[in-house]
């Protein structure tokens, strides 16, 4: 190297130090990371408000509460490697008025929040009961998990938009707010509370639809 540009190299090193370059240059991939991380959440979260912006009220059709709860199990167990157990027996119809595919995403979105808070407690294999029936004029479903249940501070905040109790990166905390809206608009209610065996039941209400339930009770007569 020539003497001239030894004091310029030693320059360079100099300004490379003062402005920390190497320090930038080794943060660089987690920045990366952070940065693409934080452009999935965005889309997740701008995919999640598109599709209840796109829900249509008007659309309301019988739906066995039943069929809902199977389809959601069945496609919760084909999107995830975790391993859990569902204790469900299903009844006799239980028949309400909406949509069938806003009413599965509702159920969709409990049963995934519900492995997410057990598989986030331990290595306990994540366990939910699920029972419809009815009371007085409404469907009342509750689904239950063997997580450790909500904290008391965070019951009364769960359904609230962005409101999340996972670690970050993980979830929009838009899956229950939508979940909440969706149910209001079918003129029902989603609550939730921790069960005294332990673990978070969230309870659903639906109106009961009582001339479909008549209608799919009855027997097809044959030809």
């Amino acid at each position: 190297m020539s003497a001239a540009l030894q004091p310029q190299t030693a320059e360079m090193q100099e300004m490379r130090k003062k402005l920390r370059i190497e320090h930038m240059l080794d943060d660089l991939p987690s920045l990366i990371a952070g940065t693409l991380e934080g452009a999935q959440r965005t889309a997740d979260i701008v995919n999640d408000l598109k599709r209840f912006s796109a829900m249509d009220p008007e659309v309301r059709l019988p739906v066995n509460l039943n069929d809902v709860v199977e389809r959601a199990i069945h496609w919760i167990s084909k999107g995830t490697t975790l391993r859990f157990e569902a204790h469900w027996q299903p009844g006799p119809p239980r028949i309400v008025t909406g949509s069938a595919a806003q009413l599965q995403q509702v159920l969709m979105n409990l049963l995934q929040n519900a492995l997410d808070a057990v598989s986030g407690a331990g290595t306990m294999t994540p366990i939910v009961w699920i029972s419809v029936e009815v009371v007085k004029d409404c469907v009342c479903l509750c689904l239950r998990d063997n997580g450790p249940g909500i904290a008391p501070e965070h019951l009364s905040r769960i359904f609230d938009p962005f409101f999340t109790t996972k670690p970050v990166g993980k979830g929009t905390g838009l899956g229950l707010s939508i979940s909440y809206g969706i149910v209001e608009q079918h003129g029902g209610n989603l609550s939730v509370h921790n069960h005294a065996n332990g673990g978070a039941e969230f309870v659903l209400e639906l109106p009961l639809t009582m001339s479909a339930t008549r209608g799919l009770s009855e027997p097809h007569s044959s030809a």
